[in-house]
């Protein structure tokens, strides 16, 4: 089974360090989380566990339909499209890039995606690999999120085996919405990331690792 890392917003496939599976960069795929999942597919043969962080996770969720996925693992990603409140502050975003650049789409970020008690290296090291990307390209990203279609019914419908992870002090996704989501797959479970942001691979890269071994190993 072929693992598959999908990147989190604004940054690329290096969040992931040195872990041993494939991690496709996503923005130049497409423009629709659909598109990025059917080019992912198209490049793997066989069956595959496809985990994905934030906005990896809903790429993550599309594969569901477009590859053999056994395994699903999804940290700090809702299957719910976003609310119209939501759409708008993604064009907000977006007229931010293009304003001022990507150092200030970090400036607002960044207390969303770290605590405030989160590792100054880790958070330095997260700023740096965000502030290398394309604004054009993290353009394209923020409307793929913007766009993506609902997924509950793929996590719903799937055989396979779906662990809905969490940081502690993760905003986007509580606690009750990620043992919901879990609680809807056949397979489900959730797992929570203490003392943690919305980005485990960032904060507790040990642990997550020792988190989807131990949940692969029971695929």
């Amino acid at each position: 089974m072929r693992l598959v890392y999908l990147h989190a917003f604004p940054f690329d496939e290096r969040m992931w360090g040195r872990r041993y599976g494939t991690a496709p960069y996503l923005y130049p795929l497409g423009t629709s989380t659909d598109e990025w999942a059917q080019r992912i597919a198209a490049q793997i043969e066989g069956p595959i566990a496809a985990i994905g962080a934030s906005m990896g996770g809903y790429c993550a969720q599309r594969l569901l339909a477009h590859a053999d996925v056994r395994a699903l693992v999804l940290v700090g990603s809702r299957a719910d499209p976003d609310t119209p409140e939501r759409r708008q502050a993604r064009e907000e975003t977006i007229e931010l890039i293009r304003a001022e650049g990507v150092a200030a789409l970090w400036e607002k970020m960044r207390p969303a995606l770290f605590p405030e008690a989160a590792d100054e290296d880790v958070v330095a090291h997260a700023r740096a690999l965000a502030l290398e990307q394309d604004p054009v390209e993290l353009e394209v990203g923020v409307a793929a999120m913007r766009d993506r279609p609902d997924s509950t019914e793929l996590v719903r419908e799937t055989d396979a085996a779906v662990l809905v992870a969490r940081g502690e002090h993760d905003p986007f996704l509580s606690a009750e919405e990620a043992e919901t989501l879990a609680a809807a797959a056949h397979n489900g479970s959730s797992y929570t990331f203490e003392g943690c942001g919305h980005l485990p691979s960032f904060e507790r890269p040990d642990e997550l690792d020792r988190v989807v071994q131990e949940f692969l190993s029971g695929v």
